[in-house]
């Protein structure tokens, strides 16, 4: 029983969800070994009917157990355009500074996710349409609402504390930020984007010292 456990959590079974909310063909996605922090590196597995598909969701590829699905779409498809949770995976992963090759210019449709009712969703749209007073008020709604989750999921918590983090300091509301980089931190200790995110914050709020 204890290695039937342990083949468990070493190999976690993960959701995969299309464009269409559903499970794509002839496509999964495996998890690699765990680093210090219990962080999956994700590879893409594909049939040869499964065409052309790109792995946009987690952002990074990474993920942490417990885990949410993961998002695959086909390279090219216009069609993912039109699902807002797929745009906003597209548009947070740009943000992030990890922009799939998905072949499609989200762009326009990113910028619609301002409408969107999900707070997280519209605070992508808001963010990168510049408009950081208001991508400060849906991003700290939405992931509060992770936070809030009867089972949060990690790899959703820490994107969500980074944009809303760059958000903050866009406003230079520097010592917001350094908190909101601190979550996305304690979610992933060994990484170095969130440290790096709040000593600059820090630096900024004129507390360096507080980054140490």
């Amino acid at each position: 029983m204890i290695w039937l456990l342990a083949l468990f959590l070493a190999a976690p079974q993960l959701e995969v969800t299309d464009e269409r909310g559903k499970k794509p063909p002839g496509v999964t996605v495996e998890a690699g070994e765990p680093d210090a922090d219990g962080w999956f590196s994700l590879k893409l597995v594909k049939s040869k009917d499964a065409r052309d598909p790109v792995l946009i969701w987690p952002f990074d590829g990474t993920m942490k157990l417990p885990a949410g699905p993961a998002i695959v779409i086909q390279r090219g498809n216009e069609k993912a355009l039109q699902n807002r949770h797929v745009v906003a995976a597209i548009g947070a992963s740009m943000l992030l500074g990890n922009t799939p090759d998905t072949g499609l210019v989200p762009d326009k449709a990113i910028l619609a996710l301002a409408q969107s009712p999900d707070a997280f969703e519209k605070g992508v749209g808001l963010l990168f349409a510049k408009k950081y007073a208001e991508a400060v008020d849906a991003l700290a709604l939405g992931l509060k609402e992770r936070q809030r989750q009867l089972t949060p999921i990690p790899a959703e918590i820490y994107p969500a504390a980074i944009l809303y983090g760059q958000a903050l300091m866009a406003e230079k509301k520097y010592d917001a930020a350094a908190v909101a980089f601190l979550v996305a931190s304690k979610q992933r200790p060994g990484a170095g984007l969130p440290a790096r995110l709040r000593a600059d914050a820090l630096v900024k709020a004129g507390k360096p010292e507080a980054g140490k």
